[in-house]
């Protein structure tokens, strides 16, 4: 019996059939992932910054946990968890069970979302925008890895029916661990922020100005994936082709309007009109004489078959946003309705409104164009806000709508509905092709179809924008620093996430017993060596 332990010991495929059983264990144990050991995919992080010191989303970005579904146990693990999961749950609940860090799985393509599920991911979205938490929260886009690692570990995090089924689980199962590749230990920023500021000059620099101003930056939950391209995406590509229109007007130093006009493409429109509110102390700091008439803000017009004056107070009827509305509704094709809404200005929010409100705060007069009724509208802050959502259609007529007005209003035209056909006459001076689909197809594709979050990195969008702003105004742009006041941004907008194939703890126990086993076996026959040989030669010299 010793002697065959001994030779058994001695066979060389004994640790070949170690090696591939628990190759197997490790590797395969029914995985949907394959032979699978590493994957490695990008996330984006929950968004994160203070407002006059309070916190708002997610306080970390190092992740070093293993795997748990949300059945799981998630004490100090890495929850994996698709959106669809988490509607109808408690948020608050289910971040409160110290987990470590969190990731969510949202849609690659959300074209492919129903009108349910669009609700309900604007739903989430709504809830994930009050979060405010200490642990690390990413989103990745769903893709086939992701699905048949997010199904492992649902299996191994699920609770089988027995005991033994559990420990088989526990045995042959697989697990993940996920690593961020982030080394930073701060990661508060003060990014680069700018306005974009283009005029057009009258002949008579003391003339009255009209100021156009649109906020070109996005924001949503997840900034990095934030494309907004309707807000404010839409209004960047309105005063684009606005700019393209009434340079037009401005070419011939003898035939100028007596007016001037302003285009500020402003920063930080999504926390609290970090722009605007630069330019305005600028412009009162330097004492500029500039007999500013109205402030027109163009804010989400990029769909909707209306367009909505925002003011602080109505106006009076002699006033410049009166007289201007009452264009507008005469330049308003059939079908498409201008209104007017009225909001005080609340000063003890957090952030105002609309962006009109700096401006009127300062007793500048100012209205913002909008298809939206409401501030708090889901939209303006939605990682649903895509090009896709976009009506060109719309966009040239919000287009042609402000263009005939505001040019109606400088000459002084007669404020009466014109007709529709493609020729000037005594009430409009464009025609139907001034207002170009192939120039705004461009604008959405160059400036409303891509994240531009305030933390991130701008720098190449404001030069482009810088470029084409000095083309249309003969080389008057500038680009104007902003400094962000009362408001803190943070980095690490997305990540590189690993996630490495590991065994549960019960199997490491098991292979340190079945290795304790083998040595003591191995241990045990070295301390009998001199009694098998004996045992051999006397059995020799029998023979």
């Amino acid at each position: 019996m010793q002697e065959e332990i001994l030779e058994a010991l001695r066979n060389p495929f004994l640790f070949a059939y170690a090696y591939i059983l628990l190759t197997w264990c490790v590797v395969v144990s029914g995985s949907h992932l394959g032979d699978t050991v590493e994957l490695e995919f990008k996330a984006y992080r929950l968004q994160q910054y203070d407002v006059i010191a309070t916190s708002h989303g997610s306080r970390s970005w190092k992740v070093m946990f293993e795997a748990v579904s949300l059945d799981g146990n998630a004490l100090r693990r890495c929850l994996v968890v698709s959106w669809r999961d988490l509607i109808g749950r408690d948020l608050n609940k289910v971040f409160s069970h110290a987990v470590g860090s969190v990731l969510i799985i949202i849609p690659a393509d959300y074209r492919t979302l129903s009108v349910n599920d669009r609700a309900s991911f604007s739903n989430l979205e709504r809830r994930l925008m009050t979060v405010n938490t200490d642990m690390a929260v990413y989103f990745a886009h769903q893709q086939p890895e992701l699905n048949s690692l997010l199904a492992d570990v649902s299996v191994f995090s699920k609770r089988a029916p027995s005991a033994v089924k559990q420990l088989y689980n526990a045995i042959a199962g697989n697990t993940f661990q996920f690593s961020s590749s982030a080394s930073i230990s701060n990661n508060v920023i003060n990014p680069y922020s700018a306005n974009v500021v283009g005029r057009l000059w009258s002949s008579d620099r003391s003339s009255p100005t009209i100021v156009f101003v649109a906020h070109y930056d996005s924001h949503s939950i997840v900034p990095a994936l934030s494309k907004g391209s309707d807000s404010n995406g839409s209004g960047v590509v309105v005063l684009l082709e606005l700019l393209a229109i009434f340079s037009r007007f401005y070419a011939n130093v003898n035939a100028r309007p007596k007016y001037n006009m302003v285009f500020i493409f402003s920063s930080g429109g999504k926390f609290n009109y970090q722009g605007s509110r630069q330019w305005i102390e600028d412009h009162i700091e330097k004492q500029i004489e500039e007999n500013i008439e109205v402030v027109i803000c163009v804010d989400t017009v990029g769909k909707g078959k209306e367009m909505l004056m925002h003011v602080s107070k109505m106006p009076s009827d002699d006033a410049p946003a009166a007289r201007l509305l009452k264009r507008l509704q005469a330049s308003s094709p059939v079908g498409r309705n201008v209104g007017i809404v009225s909001k005080k200005i609340n000063l003890n929010a957090d952030s105002l409104a609309w962006e009109h409100e700096r401006y009127s705060v300062r007793r500048l007069p100012a209205f913002t164009l909008s298809h939206l009724r409401n501030h708090n509208d889901l939209s303006r802050t939605s990682l649903l806000d895509t090009p896709e959502q976009l009506d060109q259609n719309a966009i040239e007529m919000n287009v042609r709508t402000i263009g005939e007005a505001v040019l109606a209003h400088i000459f002084k035209l007669r404020n009466e509905r014109c007709p529709s056909n493609n020729a000037t006459s005594a009430c409009t001076l464009l025609k139907r092709d001034n207002a170009k689909p192939y120039r705004i197809a461009h604008w959405i594709e160059k400036f409303a179809s891509s994240p531009r979050p305030l933390a991130g990195n701008n720098e190449k969008f404001v030069a482009d924008l810088r470029d084409i702003v000095a083309k249309y105004t003969a080389g008057h742009a500038t680009v104007q620093p902003v400094s962000l006041v009362d408001v803190s941004l943070y980095g690490v907008l997305e990540d590189k996430l690993t996630a490495h194939r590991v065994k549960p703890a019960v199997f490491e126990l098991l292979l340190a017993a079945v290795i304790a086993l083998y040595l003591s076996v191995l241990y045990m026959c070295a301390l009998n060596v001199h009694s098998f040989i004996e045992a051999a030669i006397v059995k020799l010299k029998k023979a």
